[in-house]
C-alpha cells in the first residue's frame, strides 16, 4: 500500500536502537533508507553515511568497524519486515568516522544496483547511546560521492522495559501459551528450562512481537514435553533487527534478553506445565458444574409430608355417625303410663277408702316415666345419648320388676303390648280386691 505525506516521510528513513536505554554501551542500531524514485534509483550502491551529530542527544559510533557491522544490503521492493535484506553488499571497502565520533561512513565495492522502490539497510554495532533520554534526528545519505540523496530519521533513547505473565497450565506438550507480554522495543518471548541468559536452555520462541503489549502468545516447543515440567518464560530483544530469534543459534551474541540499567535480566516468569496428551479436549470449567445435582435431590424429599392431611378428615366423618337419636321411643312409652290412675283408684278402697293416697302411689310411677321424657331432648352428644339410654333402661327395669312381682308378665316394646300389660295389672288388682272383701 502506497503512503503519502507525513506517513511517507516517516517511512523514508528509520533508526532503531536496541537496547534503547540511555548510556547503553553495546547498542545495535538498525538503519533503513527508502530509495523510492529518487536520483540514486538505477545507480550502483556505493556508500551510506549515518550522522548523529545533527541533533542532540547524539550517539557515539566511534567503535563501529568493518568487522563489527552486522550487515549492509538491499531489501528489494521494500517488502521484507524490519531490517531483513534480499541482497547483501558483497564487500565493505572502508569504514570511516567523523564528527568527533558521532558519524560513520561505510564505503562499498559498488557491485549492487539500487532500483526504484528498494530499501537500503545497514545494521551497525557497537553504538554508545547518549547519556540522556530523548529523541534526536539522524541524517542518512546514500552515494555521497555522486548523486547523493539524503533523508532524516529519528532515534529514541529511553529505558527499555519488559514484563511477562505466564500462568500454570495443562498442555499436550507441543505448545505453551503466555498470558501477557509487554516489550518496550519489540522482540520475542522464549520458553527455557532455567532462568537467566542461557542459550543452551532454550526450548522454543515466539514469532517476532512488535513494541507494546501482546496477549495469549503461543510458543511452539522445539522438542515436545513428555512429562510435567517447571519452565521459564523469558523476554528477548531483536538486537540485530532481522525479526528472527537468533539468540540460541548465535550462542548468545545477538537478540539477548531484556536487561535493566544494572545489567540484570528482566521480563521473565516461571510456570508449571502439566503434561496431558488430551489437554486440548479437557475444559477446565467442568469442576464448577458439579453442584447442580444436589438441587434435584432436595426438591423430591420435601413433598412427602402431604398425606397427613387426609387422615384427619376421615376421623371427623366417623364422629358424626354416633349422633343417632334413639330416645324418641322412650317418650312414647311414657304416654302409655297415663291410664294407671284408674286402676289405682280401685286399689285404694281396699286399703281404707282414701282414693287420694293411692293416686299418690301411682303418680310415683308416672313421675319415673316423666323423667325419661326429660332426658330425651339432651341427646346431641355421645355422652348425653348414653345417659338418656341408661335413664330409659332404668325406667323400663322398674316397670318390669313390678310386673314380675305381680305375675311375671314379660315387657312388650310396642303400644299394644303396653296396653295389654296395663289391662293385666288392672285385672290382677281387681281380683285381689274381690278376694280380700268380706
Amino acid at each position: 500500500m502506497a503512503l503519502s505525506g507525513v506517513a511517507a516521510q516517516q517511512q523514508a528513513a528509520t533508526v532503531d536502537p536496541t537496547p534503547s536505554g540511555p548510556n547503553e554501551a553495546e547498542s545495535i542500531h538498525a538503519v533503513t533508507f527508502a530509495v523510492g524514485d529518487s536520483a540514486v534509483a538505477g545507480t550502483a550502491f556505493e556508500d551510506i553515511r549515518i550522522d548523529y551529530s545533527v541533533d542532540a542527544p547524539a550517539a557515539d559510533v566511534s567503535n563501529v568497524g568493518a568487522s563489527t557491522i552486522e550487515r549492509v544490503g538491499i531489501d528489494r521492493g521494500n517488502d521484507d519486515p524490519g531490517s531483513q535484506v534480499d541482497v547483501r553488499a558483497a564487500e565493505i571497502s572502508e569504514v570511516s568516522g567523523g564528527a568527533d565520533g558521532a558519524a560513520v561512513q561505510i564505503i562499498l565495492a559498488g557491485d549492487r544496483e539500487l532500483r526504484q522502490g528498494d530499501q537500503v539497510v545497514a545494521v551497525i554495532r557497537p553504538v554508545q547511546n547518549p547519556q540522556n533520554a530523548g529523541t534526536a534526528d539522524v541524517e542518512l545519505a546514500v552515494n555521497t560521492q555522486g548523486a547523493a540523496v539524503s533523508r532524516t530519521g529519528s532515534a529514541t533513547y529511553e529505558q527499555h522495559d519488559a514484563t511477562v505473565t505466564a500462568a500454570d497450565q495443562t498442555s499436550a506438550g507441543e505448545t505453551v501459551v503466555i498470558d501477557e507480554v509487554t516489550l518496550s522495543e519489540g522482540g520475542f518471548v522464549a520458553i527455557q528450562n532455567a532462568s537467566g541468559a542461557s542459550p543452551g536452555e532454550i526450548r522454543g520462541a515466539s514469532a517476532y512481537l512488535g513494541p507494546g503489549t501482546h496477549q495469549d502468545v503461543e510458543v511452539p516447543l522445539n522438542a515436545p514435553l513428555d512429562s510435567t515440567r517447571d519452565l521459564v518464560a523469558q523476554s528477548y530483544t531483536d538486537s540485530n533487527a532481522d525479526r528472527d530469534f537468533d539468540y540460541a543459534a548465535s550462542g548468545g551474541e545477538v537478540d539477548g534478553p531484556y536487561r535493566n540499567t544494572d545489567d540484570n535480566v528482566i521480563g521473565s516468569d516461571t510456570l508449571t506445565v502439566t503434561y496431558d496428551p488430551d489437554a486440548g479436549s479437557t475444559p477446565t470449567a467442568t469442576e464448577t458444574a458439579t453442584p447442580t445435582s444436589t438441587e434435584t435431590a432436595t426438591a423430591t424429599e420435601t413433598a412427602t409430608p402431604t398425606p397427613t392431611a387426609t387422615a384427619t378428615s376421615t376421623e371427623t366423618a366417623t364422629a358424626t355417625e354416633t349422633a343417632t337419636p334413639t330416645p324418641t321411643e322412650t317418650a312414647s312409652a311414657t304416654e302409655t303410663a297415663t291410664p294407671t290412675p284408674t286402676a289405682t283408684g280401685t286399689d285404694s278402697s281396699a286399703g281404707g277408702g282414701d282414693t287420694d293416697g293411692e293416686t299418690t302411689s301411682a303418680s310415683t310411677d308416672t313421675e319415673t316415666a316423666t323423667a325419661s321424657e326429660t332426658a330425651s331432648p339432651t341427646a346431641p352428644t355421645d355422652s348425653d345419648s348414653e345417659t338418656a339410654n341408661s335413664a330409659g333402661m332404668s325406667s323400663d327395669a322398674t316397670a318390669t320388676d313390678s310386673s314380675d312381682d305381680d305375675g311375671g308378665v314379660p315387657p312388650v316394646d310396642d303400644e299394644f303390648g303396653a296396653l295389654l300389660a296395663a289391662l293385666l295389672v288392672a285385672l290382677l288388682f281387681g281380683g285381689a280386691t274381690l278376694l280380700g272383701s268380706p
